[in-house]
This record gives structure tokens, C-alpha cells and sequence, in this order.
């Protein structure tokens, strides 16, 4: 029995330590022993803290949903919720001296997911007191009352050695009181201060392994307590007197008097939970689909197993060994008895050959160097498989001879689009000779010659032959045809794909001459036999002027991503272009608003043959589709007859031959969690080997790593302690971008509180909330406005809320609880004025109010700018460098453009991909105007920058914000005000699951500056004016930041004006004078 677990977040108090494990708290004797389990709950508990008076343990939960403050006796009991912030995140950090309160940090009042400020909550819930102390990750408190305020970090452990712009920051308040100095600084990540006595100890990597530290209240006499060299300390806890902590899954206290440190043996009860096999359905773990070359089954990865089954009939038989193992990509063989399928059985990649009735035993072929395979296609006649793989090479397996060959390789970015010619001679796919352009290209797999069939315009992709081997069909966005942007003087090339046809031979005329046919020709609208699969004749190509023969087909642009060919019939997905919004997920690949179209060329039409498609699956040649549609699976026949002109598809309902459902229900598969999650971490640590960007791995041994953690994986009883360790493995990389995100996680309720997009305080003389502060957003956008301002409800700041849907509030009985469950639903609100009479008012509440403090945030910085400027100053925030960032920057920047100077804000921005467009568009200079009669002068370029820019950034901007901070000086835009920036530019390419869901990052691009090399990489770029918003700064309600940036531009406006120029007398063009002379 598995009676030792893996431990987290460690919290003493006197002879008692309580711990996380299996996600639940856990109490032991500060002496180790059995441990005794307090809670049994939905979520995940972290982060306990027992109050000075022994007697409760607050801590951070996530039963309801939101992260929020829950507390309980320390004996145990039913945990009671303190808090209901309708914030992401919630850290518990102490209680007040008396135990009167819980001191914890939230971002639920900010406008930036970073930005965590402090909060103290009464121990029986109630109304929260705000601390003013500004950011504020970690915080302590001593005796007197002085704050010790930890910023930027709390874990140094998931990045390791890390030196950047967040490293942690320690701030003490000062004996005289109000005013908060730096209290060392230190090569590393300084986090989690605490007071004992007076003296501040501290968990710092600055000499390469997280251990505790500690220096006098003045930041000298710095000691060392604790010696680990292999796991880092996580997470110290203490109750004056010891030090609990945890390391590699295991609970240490540190004595503070005799300074040793020793690891307490702590037993767990051994327990089934979430440890036990269970099954899952295909239902949302379908990860690829192949159908029979008959068109009667399916073969399906379903969450990295493989099983096949009828369309329709029978049962499904899953093939494989079980959760052990990950199986990818698995495509029947030309014979329908077997299929091939990618597995990791070795540790590494590798192809197997099952029997899809699994009599008869699995053919293995080890020892093959296929890298990490990204697409596999079968050879249409032989046993014979083409793979393109992770390092951009095209790899030809014959599975006969268990032999490899390198086809060939791509210089610049990965091959894709694999595709066959009926023969089994050609394979085509797209090629890339360099950066942003790809070509068609085909392999004469008999002799390994190669010839580029297009031209390197811009990016051709998703090529395939038609049965006939007449014509080969691709996607490309050749078509240079721009739209002008309806907010800007700019054009773009929104829709710019189309479908095109290569006439393989000079003879062969163009597909969209249709032959001639009879008057009644029928078609069938049932699931048609495939091409003729006796008649696949040698496909000949004339290569001499192929390059000449594309033909567009009559499609109007737009965005395509699937083509298929048929019968003289093409087939592909379209999806619709539209706008970006705020909350748009970068991680997610679902997207299931799809048109699959047909094109018949022997009717010279095209139509919608289904919607809401996702990915399509089709095996070459064959005369049915299967495609996804919001996590279902259908088949259809390519050949069946079109709707008619303005007809919509039909779609039966229901799972049957008829209306072309799978009934993917009658999938269960098993799934043993210790196994799969081993599965997981062997697969996350050779992603990391396999696509981190420096084949050295930077001289890390990344052997001793997977060594190093993969023993703590026996004592797991949870999927947050894979997490957990997985952070820990990759944190060892001491680079920036390497995440592991989502998975199968214990899962609450989510019950999301209705937000008001208001600020409450208890009044209690009125027995009401008062509404102190009414957040303004956008009223034209649903959902970005105060729901208090709606035209008609006359809210104003002042007015009280008694009672929500008619019960009424209380001391402990907030407007927030009583509208949880309540997002984005019509309430009931009782609201007065003073004393006045109250009445009912109906709102409509929002799921978050993040977007109206973003929005007041800028705005009040905005007017703040404008007033001390007079008006002569613009200014521009840039909250990432995403979609959402572009448009907020245009959203401020074609507003501000004709001040006279600017102040550029990046600020918390998170990163992304847009950063040159901006600095493109900050290094427009006006050189000249165009002047008419009536209107103002107009400048050259258009919406140009005329004066000085100044930049403002902090250690918060990172990623994109890293980059743009540091290109900003690079061009020399102007001075770069603030705090060093993050740090972190290795981007990524967030592509690879795991079986569970969960994504990994691999740092994979990593970026080099003329002046600094590759520097800014875990480190960051230092600004010009170097400026702290110290505690007491955001007490008082000032930014130093931005005044300094004031005070610079109006200096460079004073330097060097920027006025309209004098433009001199308008020329003169008088008719001339003619003179005649008479004779």
C-alpha cells in the first residue's frame, strides 16, 4: 500500500503541521507520524495557514469555482468561504496578530491578472478591507503591525535560476511608519518574507538552489539556514519559533533556534481516489479518425489509445497495452486487416502494426529514428508509410524491411500535407525554401528525385491528386487581392486563399470543361464504393512548364484549410473571418464554425454540403468523408447528389447509417491514472529534448533531470501533483516559456459569481451595501459596461443594495455571495437612496469585471496625462501583443496621434506576436502635410508621430512586452521609463497535447539582438529611468512612473517644439502677361 505521498505547502504551528496531499489538507505531529486527513473536497486546497491562536486554519480552495479564502477549525470541520472576490487567483498569506483576520492577495480588483494586491478578511467572513499597499504577491506582519510585502514571485522552483525583471522583491515598512524600502537585493528570486523576531527570513536561488535565508530588518547580515542542493525549498510557512517547508514532495521544519533543518517522516493513509482506474468516454478525447478502405469502420486515437470499430454496427475493439503507452496517428493499410500506429512503448517513437480483430500478435518496429511524427500517410498499393516529422524531414518506412530513408528536408519551416498519387509514385507536399513561403513540391519515390511543381509566390498547402491522376488539386494565397481597413489608412490581404488545379500533363485540358453527359444521369446519396480500386493507372507528369499549368477554380477568396478530391468533385472546409474579441483563447484549437463545400466540375457549381465542421478526415481516394462537429463524429459520401441553389444541407438527427452520426458512445475506455501519468511525464520530458531550441539543452544533462524527478512520480495520488512535478522537471531548463497547462484535473463546481462591475461597502447604520464606485466601460459592447448602468435603472455612487432577489443582505451576507451562480443572468436587485424609499430594479450581471477596470484604469491615466500636459500629450496602452493588445493600441493611438507627443504604455503586457507592427507604426515620421482649403492640414505619412514618444514599461511586460520594450531603445524611439522588463523571449508553439488535454510549451525560438546578444533572455532589458512604485506610492495614490514620462516629454516638447511648421506664401500662378507689339 502506498502509504507515503507527495507533499505540499507545508504550515507549522507549535507540534502541529498541516499539508496538502491528494489536493486535500492533511494534519500531522511536528514529529511525523501518521497523517490525519481534515478535508474531503471537489477542488484543490493549498496554501493552509494557522492562526497565532492555534485554533483555525485558513487556506485557498476552489470548491465553488473561483479561487477564493476558505477557513476551518484546525481540528477539522466543514470549511466555511470567507471570500467572493470573482477573482482567478487567491493567496493566503497569514492572519493578524490577534487572529481576528485573514491577510491574503487577489488580483479581483485589478485590471491585470498580475497585478495582486493585499486584503484582509474577518475570521467569520464579512466585508474585505483593502491594505493600500499596491502590488503585493506574498505578505507578513509583524507584531507591531509593520508589513513585510513580497512581490513578482512566490515559487522560484518552476523557473529555476531565474534572474529576470519578476524576481522576487522584498519591501519592509519602516519603524517611523508609512513609508517601505527595498530590503536587499540579490542576484536571484527572493520570495515568501517572514518575520521572526527582528530579523526577515526569506526563501532565495541566488547561489543556484532555492534555500532559506535570512538578514536583520536593515537587509544586512545575510545567513544561509538550510543546505539543499538537489530539490528546491517551496513554499515556507512559519509560527515564529520553526520553519516548515517542503522539498522533492517531502515536509522539512527548520528550527530557528538550533538553525537545523530535518526532513519529518509523514505517512498517508493509503487511499484509492483519484489513483483508481475509471473509464472516459470518446466524447472530447478523440485526438484522430481513419476510416476503412472500405468505408464500413473507423480506426480512432481516442485519449492516446487506439481502437476501431463498425461505423454503425458492433462493438469497438481496443488494441494496445493500456494507459503505459501513448498511441498517435494510426491509419489502416491498404489490405483493411491491419493498421499502422505511432507509439512511445520504447521511449521514444515508434511504429506498430496491428490486426484490427487483434488475433493475431502486434508486428513492432524498434529501433527506427523517425523523431516526433507529425503526419503519417499510408502508400495507397504497398505496405509502405511517409512521415513528416518534427526536425522538417520527410521519412519513406517500408514495413516489410523495417528500413528508413530521409526523403528529403526542409530548410526553413516543417513539411506537411502529405499526399499520394493513385499509383503510389508521387508524393506530394508542401516545401519550404525559406520563411513565410512554401511551395508544392513532389518526390519520385522510386528514385528519390524531387521537383518544385509551383512557385515560391507566398504559401501554396493541403495539396492532393484526384483519383484520375489527372490533376493535382492544392490551396494557396497566391491571390494578391487587398481591402482596405475600414479604421486606418492601411490594406490587407484578409481573404487571400483559394483552390487551384495543376494539369499533370500538357495534354490535359482544364478541369472546369466539363464533359459532355446525358439528360438523366443518377446519383446516389448513400455511401458510394470507392474509385475504382483495380484501375489506378500510372499517373504520368510532364514536368517541363508544370509550373505554368496552375488554374484557379472559380471560388471566391476566403479562408480554407482542408481540400479533398474526389470523382470530378473537389471538396473543402471554409471558415469565416471575423473579428478578434478580448477573451479570445490563444490555446485553443477547436474550432468547429466550418463550411465543408463541394465543387462539382461536371455541374460548374459549388455548395454547402455541411456546417459547423471541424477537421475533416478522408482516406485518398476514397468516396467518403468523416468530419468533427462539436466533439461528434459523421460520415458522409463526397459523391452524393448537391443541395440545390439556396438549399441548406440536411442533417438527420440521431446516431445511424441515415443520417451519418457515429455513435461514439460505445467507446469506454479504462483508464489507470499511475499509469498514464508516468506515460505523461516521460512524454512532456522528451517534447523538451526534442524541440528545445539549443540541441545542448543550453548544457544541462537532461538525462539527470528526468533521473532526478521521475522517482518523486511513485508517490503521486493526484493529477496536481503531476502538474506539480512536471513544473519542477521543466523549471530545470532555467528558461523562460516552458508551461503545462489544463489536463484532467479533480473538478468543482463552477458556480461564477455575477459581478455588478461596481465597488460595495458595508454600511452598517443603513443595513445595505453602499456602492462606492460605479466602473464605466463600454456601453455599446454587451458585457463591458457596469451592469448598474443601464439606461433607465437612475444607479448613482451612493445608493444602497438591501437585497438581492429578495433576500436580504447582511454584515456576513454579501451582494457578492448571494450572487453566485448568478453570471451573465437577469437579478433582482432592492436598491435605495439614504433613508428613501427602496425599490426592485432587473440587471443583467457580468461574468467578470476585468474589462471595466482595464478600461477605467486607462482612461483615469488618460485625463492624467492630458491635464498635466494641457492637452499636448497622448497616450497609448498596450495590454499584450496580441489581438487584443493591437486593437486597444489603434484604439488609443489613432486618437492621440495628433497631440504633440506621446506616452507609450507597456505596462503588465503579457506578450504575444504583434510587437513589429507597433514599432512599425511608432517609427513612422511626419516629413510633410497636405493642405487643403477647408480642413486642417493633414500629415505625410498618415497618422504619423509628430514629437517626442516616451515609453513606459515594468517587469510585468514580458514575452512580446520583452521584445517591444527593448526594440523601443534599439530604434531609439525615446526614453524607456520604469522597471526591467520579464525577461523571457523563447517563444513557442503551443501544439502538443497530452492525452489528458493538457498542453505543454517547449521554448523553441529563441531571440538574438544586435546589441545584446541573447541577453534579454532571463534577464530582461533595463529601462533609461530606472523608477519604483514603492507601497506607499499606491497608498497615496501616485505613479512615479508616469510622471516621470510627463516630465520628460514635456521637456522634449520645450527642447525641441512640435508645431505646425510655417508653410510660407501659397504659390503664386498667376495667368502670365502677354505683350503685343504692333508693327
Amino acid at each position: 500500500m502506498r502509504e507515503k505521498g507527495y507533499y505540499r505547502f507545508a504550515s507549522v504551528h507549535g507540534q502541529l503541521i498541516i499539508f496538502t496531499c491528494e489536493d486535500d489538507l492533511w494534519t500531522v505531529s511536528a514529529g511525523g507520524g501518521l497523517a490525519r486527513r481534515l478535508t474531503t473536497g471537489k477542488g484543490e486546497f493549498l496554501l493552509p495557514k494557522i492562526s497565532p491562536s492555534g485554533a483555525m486554519v485558513a487556506f485557498t480552495g476552489q470548491e465553488e469555482g473561483h479561487q477564493e479564502i476558505y477557513s476551518m477549525p484546525i481540528d477539522g470541520g466543514s470549511p466555511q468561504r470567507l471570500t467572493y472576490t470573482a477573482g482567478t487567483q487567491s493567496f493566503t498569506c497569514g492572519w493578524k496578530k490577534d487572529s481576528s483576520a485573514v491577510l491574503f492577495t487577489t488580483e479581483a480588483k485589478s485590471p491585470f491578472l498580475r497585478h495582486t494586491e493585499g486584503f484582509s478578511v474577518p475570521a467569520e467572513g464579512g466585508d474585505l478591507e483593502t491594505l493600500n499597499l499596491g502590488h503585493a504577491l506574498t505578505l507578513s506582519q509583524h507584531q507591531d503591525g509593520r508589513f513585510l510585502i513580497g512581490r513578482n514571485s512566490s515559487d522560484p522552483a518552476r523557473w529555476k535560476r531565474y534572474k529576470g525583471g519578476t524576481a522576487g522583491d522584498i519591501w519592509v515598512e519602516e519603524k517611523n511608519g508609512g513609508t517601505f524600502k527595498r530590503l536587499i537585493s540579490l542576484d536571484g528570486n527572493i520570495v515568501w518574507p517572514m518575520w521572526i523576531g527582528e530579523r526577515v527570513y526569506f526563501l532565495s536561488d541566488h547561489q543556484g538552489v532555492g534555500n532559506i535565508y535570512s538578514t536583520d530588518s536593515d537587509g544586512e547580515d545575510l545567513k544561509r539556514h538550510t543546505n539543499h542542493i538537489d530539490y528546491f525549498v517551496r513554499f515556507p510557512s512559519t509560527d515564529g519559533e520553526k520553519i516548515s517547508y517542503t522539498a522533492g514532495g517531502e515536509i522539512y521544519l527548520l528550527d530557528i533556534k538550533t538553525n537545523v533543518s530535518k526532513k519529518i517522516d509523514v505517512r498517508v493513509p493509503a487511499a484509492t481516489g483519484q489513483i483508481s482506474r475509471r473509464f472516459v468516454e470518446a466524447k472530447g478525447n478523440i485526438e484522430h479518425v481513419s476510416a476503412h478502405p472500405d468505408n464500413h469502420s473507423v480506426a480512432m486515437i481516442v485519449r492516446g489509445q487506439a481502437v476501431t470499430m463498425p461505423f454503425w454496427e458492433d462493438a469497438p475493439i481496443q488494441h494496445g497495452v493500456g494507459s503505459s503507452v501513448r498511441y498517435r496517428r494510426c491509419e489502416w493499410l491498404n489490405d483493411g486487416k491491419r493498421f499502422v500506429v505511432i507509439t512511445d512503448a520504447d521511449g521514444r517513437e515508434r511504429l506498430e502494426i496491428h490486426w484490427s480483430d487483434n488475433l493475431k500478435e502486434t508486428e513492432i518496429l524498434s529501433g527506427l529514428d523517425l523523431g516526433r511524427s507529425l503526419e503519417l500517410s499510408v502508400h495507397p498499393t504497398e505496405d509502405v508509410v511517409a512521415i513528416a516529422n518534427h526536425r522538417q524531414e520527410l521519412l519513406l518506412v517500408d514495413l516489410k524491411s523495417k528500413k528508413v530513408k530521409v526523403l528529403d528536408r526542409s530548410p526553413a519551416e516543417r513539411l506537411s500535407g502529405l499526399a499520394w498519387s493513385a499509383d503510389g509514385r508521387w508524393l506530394a507536399y508542401a516545401w519550404s525554401p525559406s520563411n513565410g513561403i512554401s511551395l508544392i513540391r513532389l518526390c519520385d519515390v522510386k528514385n528519390g528525385k524531387l521537383r518544385d511543381i509551383t512557385s515560391p509566390i507566398k504559401t501554396d498547402f493541403a495539396p492532393c491528386f484526384d483519383p484520375d491522376g489527372k490533376y493535382l488539386y492544392f490551396l494557396s494565397n497566391r491571390d494578391f487581392l487587398p481591402i482596405y481597413d475600414d479604421m486606418q489608412f492601411a490594406l490587407g490581404f484578409i481573404k487571400s486563399i483559394r483552390p487551384f488545379a495543376i494539369a499533370l500533363k500538357k495534354s490535359t485540358p482544364s478541369p472546369l470543361f466539363a464533359k459532355p453527359k446525358a439528360v438523366s444521369q443518377a446519383s446516389s446519396s448513400a455511401v458510394s464504393d470507392d474509385v475504382d480500386k483495380e484501375s489506378k493507372k500510372s499517373v504520368d507528369i510532364d514536368f517541363d512548364g508544370i509550373q505554368g499549368r496552375v488554374i484557379g477554380l472559380p471560388v471566391d477568396e476566403g479562408q480554407y484549410r482542408q481540400i479533398i478530391a474526389g470523382k470530378n468533385r473537389l471538396l473543402f472546409t471554409e471558415f469565416p473571418v471575423k473579428g478578434i474579441r478580448p477573451d479570445f483563447n490563444w490555446m485553443s484549437d477547436e474550432d468547429d464554425n466550418g463550411l465543408l463545400i463541394a465543387y462539382d466540375f461536371q455541374e460548374g457549381r459549388k455548395a454547402v454540403i455541411a456546417k459547423e465542421v471541424g477537421v475533416i478526415s478522408h482516406r485518398p481516394f476514397s468516396s467518403v468523408v468523416i468530419y468533427n462537429s462539436n466533439k461528434k463524429l459523421r460520415v458522409i459520401d463526397i459523391n452524393a447528389t448537391l443541395p440545390e441553389h439556396g438549399q441548406e444541407p440536411k442533417v438527420m438527427a440521431g446516431e445511424c447509417r441515415k443520417s451519418g452520426w457515429i455513435d461514439t458512445k460505445r467507446v469506454k475506455l479504462l483508464i489507470e491514472p499511475i499509469k498514464e501519468w508516468r506515460q505523461m511525464y516521460e512524454e512532456c520530458w522528451r517534447l523538451q529534448k526534442d524541440h528545445f531550441w539549443d540541441a545542448e539543452m543550453s548544457s544541462i544533462d537532461w538525462q539527470h533531470v528526468h533521473d532526478k524527478y521521475v522517482g518523486l512520480l511513485e508517490h503521486l495520488r493526484s493529477r496536481a501533483e503531476l502538474s506539480d512535478v512536471i513544473w519542477e522537471m521543466q523549471g530545470e531548463l532555467g528558461t523562460s516559456h516552458a508551461y503545462e497547462m489544463g489536463g484532467d484535473h479533480r473538478r468543482p463546481n463552477m458556480y461564477t459569481i455575477g459581478c455588478l462591475g461596481a465597488d460595495l461597502e458595508w454600511e452598517p447604520k443603513l443595513c445595505g451595501y453602499q456602492i462606492s464606485r460605479i466602473l464605466r466601460g463600454d456601453s455599446w459592447q454587451p458585457g463591458f459596461d457596469s451592469a448598474l448602468s443601464e439606461p433607465g435603472l437612475e444607479i448613482e455612487e451612493g445608493d444602497l443594495i438591501y437585497a438581492v432577489s429578495g433576500v436580504p443582505v447582511s454584515e456576513h451576507l454579501s451582494v457578492q455571495e448571494l450572487l453566485l451562480n448568478q453570471a451573465e443572468k437577469r437579478v433582482a436587485l432592492t436598491v435605495g437612496r439614504g433613508k428613501g424609499i427602496h425599490r426592485i430594479i432587473y440587471v443583467t450581471t457580468l461574468g467578470s469585471e476585468r474589462m471595466l477596470r482595464y478600461r477605467e484604469w486607462v482612461e483615469a491615466n488618460r485625463k492624467r496625462i492630458h491635464a498635466a500636459s494641457g492637452g499636448d500629450l497622448g497616450y497609448v496602452h498596450i495590454p499584450d501583443m496580441g489581438p487584443w493588445g493591437f486593437a486597444e493600441f489603434h484604439r488609443s493611438y489613432l486618437s492621440e496621434i495628433n497631440r504633440k507627443g506621446l506616452i507609450i504604455d507597456a505596462r503588465y503586457n503579457r506578450g504575444g506576436h504583434v510587437s513589429p507592427l507597433l514599432l512599425e507604426r511608432l517609427r513612422r515620421k511626419r516629413v510633410g502635410y497636405d493642405i487643403s482649403r477647408w480642413g486642417v492640414p493633414q500629415s505625410y505619412p498618415p497618422e504619423s508621430v509628430v514629437g517626442p514618444i516616451v515609453c513606459i514599461t515594468n517587469q510585468f511586460a514580458g514575452s512580446d512586452g520583452d521584445i517591444f520594450s527593448h526594440c523601443f531603445k534599439l530604434y531609439g524611439l525615446g526614453p524607456l521609463v520604469g522597471k526591467r522588463t520579464w525577461g523571457g523571449v523563447i517563444g513557442i508553439w503551443p501544439r502538443h497535447k497530452l492525452v489528458d488535454g493538457t498542453v505543454t510549451t517547449q521554448p523553441e525560438f529563441s531571440f538574438w539582438f544586435k546589441d545584446v546578444g541573447w541577453s534579454v533572455e532571463n534577464y530582461g532589458t533595463d529601462p533609461d529611468y530606472d523608477v519604483d512604485i514603492a507601497p506607499h506610492h499606491y497608498r497615496d495614490n501616485i505613479d512615479p512612473q508616469m510622471d516621470k514620462a510627463i516630465d520628460l516629454g514635456l521637456n522634449a516638447l520645450k527642447n525641441t517644439p512640435a508645431e505646425l511648421p510655417d508653410f510660407g506664401a501659397r504659390p503664386s500662378l498667376p495667368l502670365p502677361q502677354v505683350l503685343y507689339e504692333l508693327n
